[in-house]
């Protein structure tokens, strides 16, 4: 893909101008902050009658929680993306010997739900969204009662307003889904996290890092296993709709094994 692309994607994630970007990036991002009522919403909103759409830099989410210096804001990830993302983690699990009825999805910065709607369309065993803001996770709840008026293949959907790092990661096979959330300092943190938690039990936690900004950190963490690294094209429907003008994304798809399950079989 074109750099230009990718740096779009890096400048949207930081809130810092990088080197490459036209002038026509540079206007849809001073128009939006200008007029955020004229957004357009996705034509997923559009059909199923919710507000997951919008772009929401960190200055305009204040929680008066500490960790919002290290936000970075809102900005709904693509249907497409998400579903190939999905589909690709599948793959990895025939190999493992798991299926995806076992995990819990857990998408970490939630925002308004898209993440948690289109989840509820797989049959994962729970799934679980945790967000900062409370008003983005009023609006996830809002989006979330009427997305269920139709049935779904998984209904087990749970929203948390608050900090990810006072909530359980959900007992199971977790895989966790982060696009991008927050900067490199509370990523480390969620990190040395989830490696004391896979310490402590048999099942593994896979983690699914979209715009994987800091990926250099993940791939430093002791026991995680990289699965597959990759760039995922959007629909047409999606990259005509997306902010920043751009195509595709990328994610980093990872396994941290549970270190009971490895000391049994060593």
């Amino acid at each position: 893909m074109p750099k230009a692309a990718h740096d779009h994607r890096l400048w949207r994630s930081s809130g810092e101008f990088r080197g490459g970007a036209p002038f026509r990036t540079l206007f849809k991002r001073t128009f939006s902050r200008i007029f955020p009522a004229l957004r357009p919403k996705h034509p997923f909103d559009l059909v199923h009658r919710v507000d997951t759409s919008g772009l929401m830099y960190a200055e305009s989410l204040p929680s008066g929680h500490r960790h919002d210096q290290q936000s970075e804001g809102y900005y709904a990830t693509a249907p497409s993306l998400f579903r190939g993302v999905i589909d690709a983690w599948r793959a990895t699990l025939s190999g493992a010997g798991s299926n995806l009825n076992g995990y819990t999805i857990f998408d970490i910065g939630c925002g308004k739900g898209r993440v948690l709607l289109l989840a509820s369309e797989y049959p994962f065993r729970n799934i679980v969204g945790v967000e900062l803001h409370p008003g983005l996770a009023q609006t996830a709840r809002s989006n979330l009662k009427a997305w269920m008026r139709t049935p779904r293949a998984c209904g087990n959907v749970t929203i948390v307003a608050g900090d990810v790092f006072e909530v359980p990661i959900p007992d199971g096979p977790v895989v966790i889904y982060l696009f991008n959330s927050f900067g490199r300092e509370l990523l480390q943190m969620l990190l040395d996290q989830l490696l004391a938690v896979s310490a402590t039990r048999c099942d593994p936690i896979d983690l699914l890092y979209v715009h994987p900004e800091f990926g250099d950190l993940v791939r430093q963490t002791p026991r995680i296993e990289l699965l597959a690294d990759e760039e995922f094209l959007f629909s047409a429907e999606d990259a005509e709709a997306d902010v920043f003008g751009v195509n595709f994304d990328r994610c980093g798809i990872y396994r941290l094994p549970g270190l009971l399950t490895v000391e049994r079989t060593a």
